[in-house]
Order: C-alpha cells, then sequence, then structure tokens
C-alpha cells in the first residue's frame, strides 16, 4: 500500500476550509500547530493571494513584490487563531502566503493552499473508490469479500463494488456484512460480465435481476430468450454500423448494457484495450460505443498486471476520441484479485482508481456523476508520479485534492478500517468504537469543504 510521505509543514499548520465557492465570501480559520509553529497571539498577519494561473511566476521568487498581490489583514486571537474572509473570483488553486511584520520587514511564515470551485463543482464531493476487483468467489480470486473491503476502507476508498468473474455473489456477501458492521464505506453490487463467452468483457455496478442474481446468472437461466434479443439488435443495426464493427459483436455490448441499465445500473466498458491475444475491445467499437453512449464509463487506467501498459493505448485513444468530440467518463480500476503482494502475483491494490465528484456517495449519485463526466481516473504507481486522465478543470481539482485532502483523510480511514476487520472478525469493543472513528472520517471532510462548522 502506498503511504502518503507529506513535508512535515503540512502537519505544522492548518487552515479550515480548503474549498471556496467562486463569488462567495468565505470564512477562514488558521493556526500553527504546536509550539514551535504556533501563531503568535494578538498579533497583525498579512496573507497575500496569489491566484496559480493569472501570475507571472517570476514574481513569485520574490517576497518584496508582496504588493502586487490582494492582501488581507486580520490579527491573531488570544489562542493564536486567524479569522479572516475573502471572496475568490477564480476556478482555481490559490496560494495565501501567511506573513508577519518583523522589523518593519513583511516574513513569509507559511504557505496555505486554497481551491477555488464553480458552484457546480463545490457542490459536489470527491469520493475515492474502485469498481472493478475479485475476491474468491472468482475462480483466479483470492480472499474474503468483506475483508477485501475492510481493505480498500484502510487504503482511504470510499466507494467499492466487488465484481467477481460470472456471479454477483461476492458483492452480495460483502453488501450482507457491512451491514453487521456499519462504516463510511458504501458498497454496491457488481460483477465482470462474460456473455456469451469470456471474449466480451464488461462491468455491471448496481443492477440485479430476477431472485436477486446478477446478469450473467440471468443469461444462463434465459439463455434462448437472450440470444433471440441479441439478434434482434444485430438485425436492426447492421445496415446502420459503420465499417469493421461486427453486427453481432456490437448487439452483445449492446445488450449487456441496456440490460444493466434495465435494472438501474451503471454499464462500464472494461479495459478495452487489454490484450488477449488482441485488444479486447477493437478501437473502431470502443469509438462507437462511446460517440453513442451506450456505455456510461470506461476503464481508461487499469491496474491488472503491474505498470499495465495497455493503459497508455487507452489514454491516447480517449484523448483522440475527446479531439472528435467524443466523450466517455473515464474510470480508473486496480482490477485486483488479491489485496496483498505475493511472489508471484504483484496486485495493482491502491494504485489505480477514480475520483468521482459526486452529490452523493450512493449508487445514484455514483450514475448521476459519471452520466455527467464528473469522474478522474487515477494511476499512481509506487515512486512514480500521479496520472490523471480527466478534463482538465477535473485534474486540477484531483490534483490539489491528492495533496491535500486525500492524505488526511486516508489516514483517518486507516484508524476507521482497524475497527471494522477486527469487528468483523469479532471484536465487540472495536464495533463498539467503530461508529467514533466514522464520524472522524465524516468531521474532517466537513471542515476541509466547509460544510459545517465545527
Amino acid at each position: 500500500m502506498k503511504i502518503a510521505n507529506l513535508p512535515a509543514s503540512d502537519y505544522a499548520y492548518e487552515l479550515f476550509p480548503k474549498i471556496a465557492k467562486q463569488g462567495e465570501e468565505t470564512f477562514f480559520t488558521a493556526r500553527g500547530l504546536g509550539v514551535e509553529t504556533a501563531l503568535q497571539p494578538n498579533t497583525q498577519y498579512c496573507l497575500r493571494v496569489i491566484g496559480q494561473e493569472e501570475n507571472n511566476s517570476s514574481l513569485l521568487q520574490d517576497f518584496s513584490t508582496w504588493q502586487k498581490y490582494d492582501g488581507i489583514f486580520a490579527a491573531t486571537d488570544e489562542q493564536g487563531v486567524l479569522h479572516f474572509s475573502y471572496t475568490f473570483h477564480r476556478e482555481q488553486i490559490y496560494t495565501l502566503r501567511l506573513a508577519v511584520k518583523e522589523d518593519e520587514e513583511w516574513t513569509a511564515v507559511y504557505d496555505f493552499a486554497v481551491f477555488c470551485a464553480e458552484e457546480d463543482l463545490f457542490l459536489r464531493t470527491p469520493f475515492k473508490g474502485n469498481t472493478h476487483c475479485h475476491c474468491c468467489d472468482s475462480v483466479d480470486g483470492h480472499e474474503d469479500p468483506f475483508f477485501a473491503a475492510c481493505m480498500y476502507r484502510k487504503a482511504g476508498f470510499d466507494y467499492l463494488a466487488i465484481t467477481d468473474h460470472h456471479l454477483i455473489d461476492g458483492s452480495v456477501f460483502a453488501i450482507e456484512q457491512a451491514e453487521k458492521v456499519p462504516s463510511g464505506l458504501s458498497l454496491f453490487y457488481g460483477e465482470e460480465v462474460h456473455v456469451p463467452n469470456a471474449y466480451i468483457h464488461a462491468v455491471n455496478v448496481g443492477a440485479r435481476f430476477e431472485n436477486g442474481v446478477g446478469l450473467n446468472t440471468y443469461f444462463n437461466l434465459h439463455e434462448e430468450e437472450c440470444t433471440a434479443e441479441v439478434a434482434a439488435i444485430a438485425e436492426k443495426y447492421k445496415n446502420t454500423l459503420p465499417e469493421n464493427i461486427n453486427a453481432t459483436d456490437f448487439a452483445w455490448r449492446k445488450w449487456i448494457a441496456d440490460k444493466i441499465h434495465g435494472q438501474g445500473g451503471v454499464a462500464v466498458l472494461a479495459h478495452p484495450f487489454w490484450v488477449w491475444e488482441a485488444h479486447n475491445t477493437r478501437d473502431d467499437m470502443f469509438r462507437y460505443l462511446s460517440k453513442e453512449k451506450i456505455y456510461d464509463a470506461a476503464e481508461i487506467f487499469h491496474g491488472m498486471e503491474k505498470n499495465c501498459r495497455d493503459a497508455h493505448g487507452q489514454f491516447a485513444f480517449w484523448n483522440d476520441m475527446r479531439t472528435e468530440g467524443i466523450f466517455i467518463s473515464p474510470v480508473g480500476v486496480d482490477d485486483a484479485h488479491r489485496r496483498h503482494f505475493r511472489w508471484d502475483y504483484e496486485s495493482s491494490f491502491n494504485e489505480v482508481y477514480t475520483v468521482l465528484f459526486a452529490k452523493e456517495n450512493t449508487l445514484p449519485g455514483f450514475a448521476e456523476a459519471l452520466q455527467n463526466g464528473y469522474s478522474a481516473a487515477v494511476e499512481c504507481y509506487e515512486n512514480a508520479p500521479e496520472h490523471i486522465a480527466a478534463t482538465y478543470r477535473l485534474t486540477k481539482y484531483t490534483l490539489f485534492l491528492l495533496d491535500h485532502y486525500f492524505p488526511f483523510h486516508d489516514e483517518l480511514c486507516f484508524a476507521e478500517s482497524l475497527c471494522m476487520i477486527d469487528g468483523y472478525f469479532g471484536d465487540a469493543d472495536a464495533l463498539q468504537l467503530l461508529p467514533k472513528m466514522t464520524e472522524r472520517v465524516n468531521r474532517f471532510t466537513d471542515r476541509f469543504f466547509g460544510r459545517k462548522q465545527v
């Protein structure tokens, strides 16, 4: 698991909230943490407002140019806490350079970071999640489904769909256990769909069919009827499909997505350029399915094998489609088959994931965000920089969150997960403590985004 290695200064000063709504006055509270960095009580401070996208970078090298920026002047109270307000007018990252006057000269103390978001983004919460992984119900998977879910919470994940091959059962089991061990992790029903056979890979998130079965089982129970429905789709589209797209291949892929949508689920195109003799989905098909919005999202980054090179092609092709005016929401998934390292299997667990900007951490919230393009696929392997597949505005917001939100959020989730694991295995004290751990995560989120006065 990749552990955040933050500069010591990130634990030395505190500012809340860190997200401001564009055009609306935001009220901030700042302080130093500990005796070494405590702000002086009853002392005048200045904060210079530096917009990351609208200033000459050469000015940043010399603090003597502080007059070039808007200034906020405020005095600390008797406890050394600074209260101030400001109205930002552009969506971007801002530096708030804190300074104190010493011998008639302003001396820089610390650079706080704030993100100003337009209203649509401000009203959404970033949730870290994964919608493609396997447990012991997969023929090539490992680990108890709920234990695996606990491991994802341990890594800071907010939502998860376990998607075993051919079966929804693992996700059902995890959700049933979560009712006994409630936490801040949202679990969705899921399965990797392989119909009519294994050459097709799609992900069903959230859809269940008669008697609670998944789409794979539904197909097996109604194979003749389903095959006839696919044939009808192929007949309808055979004369209108672009060149190089086989009507039957298209019909199966459309039928899968239509069935998932019919039961209120989300359809995800799985690792289109994963090489299994050839690309799992040919590029013409990938383009057409995206253009016609038949699927809700596509896996642009996926783990599967460590440092999976297939993702480079998917990312490049996704960008090319955008230049053609074709957009499909990007997701990142680890496709992990176990959460722990073994000499014969290097899992990409917690190295590929999605940051979803949703109004709520529920299946409807997940679906709405994807359908409106509010997602960022993230690939972040050990000892390597992050790669993000998203629009520019979501990329810069995600980078800000990776620096200033998720490291602290994930630490709190780690503590929560320990209670989840122990509680699941029978520790009554851990179960009693778990709600308090969940509340700590929620309280930090509220403070960071300025949702509540805490």
